[in-house]
């Protein structure tokens, strides 16, 4: 949800037949924290760089579907990733200024621009940002579904209207997840990584992936992903992908029930609608409402 925040800092993906002589169908959400500018270059590379990916080539979606994952960190510490990222802060903060121009109230704008950390163009900005990522590939040939996830978006699959979470949202209290940041040197306080993230995995924030002597996939915070195998049957009603501001407000249950309900109703109703309708429950009235981001795809 975007709140209080001047601007949305998650994105999403929906790439129609991405691959397997158009077979291949790739949907994700990107959840960013500290800006913005992790999220929209896993959005803009994700796709193209799983289709490229030997492993995927030779028939191994799982395992192309974990290396893209770990691929997106490698390239964030590339230069020309950097250069990327430090392009997106400069567009950012030239939108903050449009923003804030039309502000009344400078002085309490600049404090809040202070706080959400703007000014990053000088810095390596995939240190302190970052995003979780829920991605489900279909692969539409074999009938499987495959879903990948770090951090604490969700996938969530509705099979004979009963909701099935593909995904577990890695928080630091989990035990496997309390393990590994323990041995990567790291420590857990208040539910949160070193005192600060309140996830466990994620693409970007490599302040946190700079231990030398462990691969990535043992590092505090690490990109490697859970990933889950489902058969694509004829039971499968519809897959819903969203960030935890959604699962925070309603169940996997819910969410399904919410969903169902309305395409029972009327079944040519437009997702998008039906999305709205989710996403007004989620906000609170007594706040500023922007927008979730909020993946849905209906069989």
């Amino acid at each position: 949800m975007q709140g209080w925040r001047k601007r949305m800092e998650d994105s999403h993906i929906s790439d129609i037949s991405a691959g397997n002589n158009g077979k291949l169908h790739v949907f994700g959400v990107f959840d960013g924290h500290g800006g913005k500018e992790v999220a929209q270059f896993v959005k803009k590379h994700f796709t193209e760089e799983l289709v490229q990916n030997c492993s995927l080539k030779s028939g191994n979606i799982k395992k192309s579907l974990a290396e893209n994952f770990l691929r997106m960190d490698q390239m964030l510490t590339t230069n020309s990733g950097k250069i990327e990222l430090k392009a997106l802060a400069q567009k950012s903060k030239e939108e903050d200024e449009i923003i804030n121009a039309k502000e009344k109230n400078n002085k309490q704008m600049d404090l809040l621009k202070t706080f959400l950390g703007q000014g990053k163009e000088d810095e390596d900005i995939a240190m302190m940002t970052g995003c979780t990522a829920s991605v489900c590939l279909i692969d539409e040939q074999n009938k499987k579904l495959f879903f990948a996830n770090a951090g604490d978006s969700r996938s969530v699959l509705s099979k004979n209207g009963i909701a099935f979470p593909m995904s577990i949202d890695h928080k630091p209290d989990l035990d496997i997840e309390r393990n590994r940041i323990y041995k990567a040197d790291g420590w857990v306080s208040e539910g949160r990584v070193k005192g600060n993230l309140n996830l466990s995995r994620s693409l970007g924030d490599l302040e946190y992936k700079q231990n030398k002597k462990i691969p990535a996939e043992d590092q505090m915070i690490t990109a490697n992903p859970d990933v889950v195998v489902e058969p694509l049957s004829s039971d499968v009603n519809f897959i819903v992908l969203a960030c935890d501001g959604v699962w925070d407000c309603m169940t996997n249950q819910e969410v399904c029930d919410f969903v169902s309900e309305r395409l029972k109703k009327d079944p040519k109703q437009k997702l998008s609608k039906i999305i709205e309708e989710i996403l007004d429950k989620c906000l609170a009235t007594d706040i500023y409402t922007g927008k979730r981001d909020f993946n849905y795809f209906h069989f």
